[in-house]
């Protein structure tokens, strides 16, 4: 089976980002994402996102690229990145600390809700794995 590559990255919202921004951000990244053949995970909460993306490294690498020159977001840092034996995830999430506000976002929250609980046995193995459900389990404290 051929390695995947793997990249967390943190990064701040510019502004407070309203429920169609969220609509448009999620749409857009499943497409670009989906294209690329790269699945994953993107955290929202309390102005900030977190993202685990995995793939081929060069499709990675192009989907990271296209992230960095995005508006909606500043102070980009990468938190892991390197190679994993195997996919996570079957598909790319959106999960979002406070309630989901439309349709699209509930969707995929329930998808990552789905996908969650079985991360945790792989988090001994990926170092970014435990830095994105750190940050799911911090925002979902400051949420209550």
């Amino acid at each position: 089976m051929t390695p995947h590559h793997a990249l967390v990255y943190q990064s701040q919202a510019t502004r407070p980002l309203d429920a169609s921004d969220l609509d448009i951000l999620l749409l857009d990244a499943r497409i670009n994402n989906e294209l690329a053949n790269v699945t994953g995970v993107l955290l929202y909460g309390d102005q900030q996102f977190v993202q685990y993306l995995e793939g081929a490294r060069p499709d990675v690498e192009q989907i990271y690229a296209r992230i960095t020159r995005a508006s909606q977001h500043h102070r980009l840092e990468i938190l892991e990145q390197g190679r994993v034996e195997a996919r996570r995830f079957q598909r790319w999430h959106m999960g979002f600390s406070d309630a989901p506000q439309t349709v699209v976002q509930q969707l995929s929250q329930a998808q990552w809700k789905r996908d969650a609980p079985w991360l945790d046995e792989h988090v001994p193995s990926s170092p970014g794995l435990a830095r994105l459900l750190t940050f799911w389990s911090e925002q979902a404290i400051l949420s209550r």
